[in-house]
């Protein structure tokens, strides 16, 4: 620029965790007003989880707790049909229907503002589960 210092300034950007940035499967999903037009939006999130033990039928016990999901709006949301969350330990979930021990379980969340500051790098991956790349989240 002819006649005037050029300022170059450093920035850094600051995302705020949050619904305008991820959907979820519970807290948003059902105040959404976008769930009553067509192409409603899509959860953000998935944490799987290994079935740990079953300590009696019908029961099992999982290898994801509070440290690793958020609970501070609903429990988790299994995606498989016939299971329910009972309840959330600091390391553990458990969870009624019908696992094995070793299974992999798909779980949504609710209110996904606090999987943000859970996870410090995110998987990004494609339909098929492939890890494409990665996330990082600041906080």
């Amino acid at each position: 620029m002819i006649g005037r210092e050029l300022v170059t300034t450093q920035a850094q950007v600051i995302l705020r965790s949050g619904a305008y940035v991820s959907h979820d499967d519970g807290y948003y999903r059902e105040r959404t007003p976008f769930n009553r037009i067509q192409g409603s939006l899509e959860p953000a999130f998935e944490i799987w989880a290994h079935v740990l033990s079953t300590p009696e039928p019908g029961l099992a016990i999982v290898g994801m707790g509070k440290r690793d999901a958020p609970f501070d709006e609903g429990l988790p949301i299994p995606r498989r049909e016939g299971l329910t969350v009972v309840r959330m330990q600091d390391q553990h979930t458990i969870v009624r229907g019908s696992l094995e021990v070793g299974e992999l379980v798909a779980f949504g969340i609710s209110h996904p503002c606090t999987a943000f500051d859970k996870w410090r790098v995110l998987p990004l991956v494609d339909a098929d589960y492939t890890v494409v790349g990665t996330i990082n989240t600041h906080f």
